[in-house]
């Protein structure tokens, strides 16, 4: 398991375990800091380390994680022991900086290998196995980079989306407005940006859309997309992303939140009329 992989295994099982990372930090005895760095594929956590989280997680890492021949790189356990070798016999001969040195290069060498991993970003879906993300470096809608999810397998039968969650607590009460932009490639099906708000309450989903009905579909230029949901007082996190289903490539770029104003009466009821209203179509 490499270092991305590490960090995304961490948070699946976290989530899944209904743990935030300080309940996490707190159990295991690492620090805030270090789960969040180890989440985000930023540091190269040491074995004691992650030995604490998955003994919290009650997953058996070593056990479980068995390297293959083929692949193009060692387990993160080989790895780990490798350096922590490679400190042992040429501490005496090579300088603090030079090692600071040859760690940072294996750090920038793992990450370039596998380019599939997106800082603070996962993938996730039905068919979650049948699509690659990433980051690409020609078709940015202003920056050097976007995001991209695009189908590795052909005749999909479900849906493949990067993802990202925050807390709602800065939100709370409010309607939010979330932007993006999305460039489509022979999307045979259809795709769209998606926000949902959760409860703190059981994992209820209280507002959710996902474009399905105005769907970007084919080869498109950079489309403009806007949602805009509640986020009532008893939410628990915004969820967000990007979706594509079946099969196709989509590029995700310069993502925004907006508050545009507090959750009223007269919102509510433009939706859903509170009783009959003009039945005599005299108004």
């Amino acid at each position: 398991m490499n270092q991305p992989e590490l960090g995304k295994k961490i948070l699946e099982l976290r989530l899944a375990k209904g743990l935030t990372q300080t309940e996490l930090a707190e159990k295991s005895k690492v620090s805030l800091r270090t789960i969040q760095r180890i989440e985000l594929a930023e540091v190269t956590p040491r074995s004691y380390s992650i030995k604490s989280i998955f003994l919290v997680l009650e997953f058996d890492f070593y056990n479980t994680i068995v390297p293959k021949e083929s692949e193009k790189t060692s387990s993160l356990k080989n790895w780990i022991i490798n350096l922590f070798n490679l400190k042992i016999h040429t501490m005496k001969k090579l300088s603090f900086l030079t090692v600071l040195f040859i760690i940072a290069f294996l750090l920038i060498s793992k990450n370039e290998i596998h380019a599939q991993s997106i800082n603070g970003w996962f993938k996730t879906g039905s068919k979650a196995k049948s699509y690659e993300i990433g980051l690409n470096n020609s078709e940015s809608k202003t920056g050097k980079k976007c995001a991209y999810i695009k189908s590795v397998d052909g005749n999909i039968n479900g849906f493949g989306a990067l993802m990202q969650r925050c807390d709602a607590k800065n939100y709370l009460g409010k309607r939010v407005k979330m932007t993006a932009y999305i460039k489509a490639e022979n999307v045979k099906n259809w795709s769209g940006m998606w926000l949902r708000v959760d409860s703190k309450y059981g994992g209820q989903s209280l507002s959710f859309d996902n474009m399905k009905d105005r769907p970007i579909k084919g080869t498109t230029d950079w489309v403009k997309c806007e949602i805009t949901l509640n986020v009532p007082n008893e939410s628990s996190t915004l969820n967000y992303g990007v979706l594509l289903y079946g099969e196709g490539v989509v590029y995700f770029d310069r993502v925004s939140f907006e508050v545009i104003g507090d959750i009223t009466e007269n919102v509510e009821s433009k939706k859903i009329p509170e009783k009959p209203a003009n039945i005599d179509f005299e108004d």
